[in-house]
């Protein structure tokens, strides 16, 4: 097989490509820049052997493939992070707005998961059904304890005390016959509220387990790296000892 011999024309061409290329992954590897200096080497000195210079273009393809894929990795880890997690000043404002994390990354699962959305229509139509009927019987309740109440007030300022024993006595009679009227709404009143009780309860649980992994995920994902951190503590510890040598005795 015959190689072709590339003439100064085109040797020419081809190294003003390598340094166009190169110019535009400055910031790639120093395995990048080392193969593309040996290329741009080939070239200019007229090498003739094309299956050197071939090779050594398939090696800064490689890298440059692997390098375009690691940043399309990270983007693609950057987008599966919730919004709330995400270094944007606008989502950490809304959510230290509401002071509770929780509920909004608990949103953003509900905003993309149907079964969730559908979970919290239902409880948004619910809540007011419930509070509804226990309002209801607050008020029946009130006015009936309101008019005993003012009842045996009035009944106390009878001047007769034979006639005030026998109204106060019809009064309580009538009062036992109220509470046994109601003592199964009672009943069922307090199974009312310990259901809102247990479903509340529910509820946070859900909203818990389910945003427990996207903070433990952004844990792992976004640790910071202890070599700035490192990096911080030797220049500390430099200017430490520079400031100690400018200070006289004391």
């Amino acid at each position: 097989m015959k190689f072709c011999i590339f003439n100064g024309a085109k040797i020419k061409d081809f190294a003003i490509l390598l340094t166009a290329v190169r110019s535009e992954h400055l910031k790639r590897t120093n395995s990048i820049l080392n193969i593309m200096n040996t290329i741009e080497y080939l070239t200019l000195t007229k090498m003739k052997n094309f299956g050197t210079i071939l090779s050594a273009l398939f090696a800064l393809t490689f890298l440059v493939s692997c390098d375009i894929g690691q940043t399309e990795k990270n983007k693609t880890a950057e987008q599966e992070t919730p919004q709330a997690l995400q270094e944007d000043n606008i989502v950490i404002k809304s959510y230290s707005r509401t002071g509770d994390l929780i509920e909004v990354l608990y949103q953003e699962l509900v905003d993309k998961n149907p079964e969730l959305k559908a979970l919290e229509e239902d409880l948004d139509v619910f809540r007011p059904k419930s509070q509804g009927i226990t309002d209801k019987f607050n008020q029946y309740n009130y006015k009936s304890n309101t008019y005993y109440s003012a009842a045996n007030n009035k009944a106390s300022e009878i001047s007769d005390s034979l006639l005030k024993t026998k109204i106060i006595s019809l009064l309580t009679k009538s009062n036992d016959k109220y509470s046994t009227k109601t003592a199964e709404l009672n009943s069922l009143l307090k199974q009312i509220s310990k259901n809102k009780a247990t479903l509340n309860d529910h509820h946070t649980v859900l909203k818990i387990v389910l945003t427990l992994p996207l903070i433990e995920k952004y844990q792992n994902d976004h640790k910071p790296n202890k070599v700035e951190f490192n990096d911080m503590i030797k220049q500390q510890e430099k200017l430490i000892l520079q400031t100690d040598s400018l200070i006289p005795s004391y």
